[in-house]
């Protein structure tokens, strides 16, 4: 009877070692379902061969443990030294032109006047502030030559408008 005890509660941690393992690696639920399995192999092993009463006490410890483990443990493994690796660090609270920093110095472009030095049909080159860039019609086809007006940017581009001629 004491080996069963034994055997049930190794079946039980090696569950929730599993567990744990597919939060840290997750391969598509293999760790999870073998972890499962574990564990009710242990609640069939406690009704058989311990008592029904102490199946029913362990399905229901189960029922209730499992859960909080599963919500406390990505909570906790972060701040462990040997599983904090496995973590991405935290998000950054500006993102904003982190990944292209050009394409934050776009948005300062707004409202400036250049010229088209490609034909925009609708994406070409246009020179403002003496920088080359990439840019797309608002609508329609602008000519080379022809000044324009940056309306927004997005991502690399800038948009752009014709501006119309005075007189």
């Amino acid at each position: 009877m004491t080996w069963m005890v034994l055997l049930i509660a190794v079946l039980i941690l090696a569950g929730l070692a599993l567990l744990a393992i597919e939060l840290l690696t997750p391969i598509f639920g293999l760790f999870l379902g073998v972890g499962l399995a574990s564990m009710a192999g242990a609640v069939v092993l406690t009704f058989v061969k311990v008592s029904p009463t102490a199946g029913v006490v362990l399905t229901v410890v189960l029922l209730a443990a499992v859960p909080a483990y599963l919500y406390t443990l990505p909570r906790v493994l972060p701040r462990w030294p040997l599983t904090a690796r496995f973590f991405l660090a935290g998000a950054p609270t500006d993102t904003a032109g982190t990944g292209t920093p050009e394409a934050a110095g776009l948005e300062a472009l707004v409202g400036r006047t250049g010229t088209a030095e490609t034909v925009l049909r609708p994406s070409g080159a246009v020179r403002i502030d003496g920088r080359r860039l990439v840019a797309t019609a608002e609508s329609g086809m602008i000519d080379k030559g022809a000044a324009v007006e940056v309306v927004r940017s997005s991502g690399m581009n800038v948009v752009v408008r014709v501006v119309p001629r005075d007189g």
